[in-house]
Formats: structure tokens, sequence, C-alpha cells
């Protein structure tokens, strides 16, 4: 029987391991017409959209150099900014990002609920995709493509949090590694 459970555990805790995957829905930008000023249309996936220093809110624009589209661009397009707010914190985000003609031109900056915690940018021509985690909880995200002589907009947006089942079976077989680990000290 204490076979049985630590080979569970371990099967549990492998699992865990494995499916670090985050809950989210997929956010194309496709869900409203072209035109509409973005706010506050996806709290329900947890995502508020904040003016930028223009003063105006995101819009949803198509972009024929973006492989798909309708995207989400600063308003005017393209050249701009504005902010992402996660209004519950995550720990996920991750976005297609283009098209950038010029190398570093591209401002990304990741804030958890009280502190600055990374800046990214472009680093290559074209499409670039950008993915934070694992540097704690994340409450807001600065994108600024002002610097592109073009400018730059997002599509493809995806955030979420650690699943309840994985961090379950995780806890389980760190629990039976425990167990596991104190059988063979005895």
């Amino acid at each position: 029987m204490r076979k049985f459970l630590m080979a569970l555990f371990m099967v549990g805790f492998l699992v865990g391991l494995a499916g670090t995957a985050t809950a989210g829905a997929l956010i194309t930008f496709s869900e409203f017409p072209v035109g509409t000023v973005v706010s506050t249309q996806y709290a329900p996936q947890d995502v508020v959209f904040w003016v930028g220093t223009e003063g105006t809110y995101p819009i949803i624009a198509n972009d024929g150099a973006m492989p798909t589209s309708p995207v989400l661009s600063p308003n005017p397009p393209y050249a701009g900014d504005f902010w992402m707010q996660f209004p519950t914190p995550v720990s996920y985000v991750s976005f297609i990002s283009g098209y950038w003609d010029t190398l570093g031109s591209g401002i990304i900056n990741v804030w958890s609920p009280t502190t600055f915690i990374e800046s990214l940018t472009d680093t290559s021509y074209g499409v670039d995709t950008f993915t934070i985690s694992g540097v704690g909880p994340i409450e807001w995200v600065y994108f600024n493509s002002a610097n592109d002589p073009a400018g730059a907009d997002i599509d493809n947006l995806k955030v979420g949090v650690p699943e309840p089942a994985t961090m379950l079976l995780l806890g389980l077989g760190l629990l039976g590694l425990a167990g596991f680990r104190k059988k063979f000290r005895a």
C-alpha cells in the first residue's frame, strides 16, 4: 500500500510539474468590430485597457503587416502607447507584437501591484512574441511603439494564473517526495 501511495504522489508531482500551463482565454481582438475604442470590454477576461501619453485608449485596427488581424493598436494607429491592467494580478502574460521596423524601439514595462518588475523590447524585425512569466504577480503592462518609424500593435493576448488542479497535483507530489525522503532516512 505504501508503494502504491508513493507512486501516486510521484505521478502527481510529475504531472503537476509538467502542467504549469495557465488558465485564461485567448483575446484575438476580433471579438469587437474594427474601429472599437477599447477600455473595459475585456474586463470579463480580467484585462482593462488604459490611456497612454496621448490621452487616448487603444483601438481595434486592421494591420496587413501582422499575420493575424484585427489587432489592438495605439490610437491613433500605430505609433503610440497604452496600458494593460489585470485587476486580479496574473502570473503569465503573452502576446505577439509588430510589425517592428527598428530593433529595440519598443518599450514593454511590467509592474507588480506595487513595484516595477522588468522592461522588455523588440528583439527582431517584423513580428515578435513576448512572454512574461516567473516574475511574480503582474498587475500592469505598459506598451509603447512610438519610437518605431511605422509603430506596432499587439494580438493574441493571453493572461493567466497557474491552474488550481495543477497546483494541487504539484503540492501532493511534494508531500509524497517529503514522505519518500523521510522513509529512506529512517
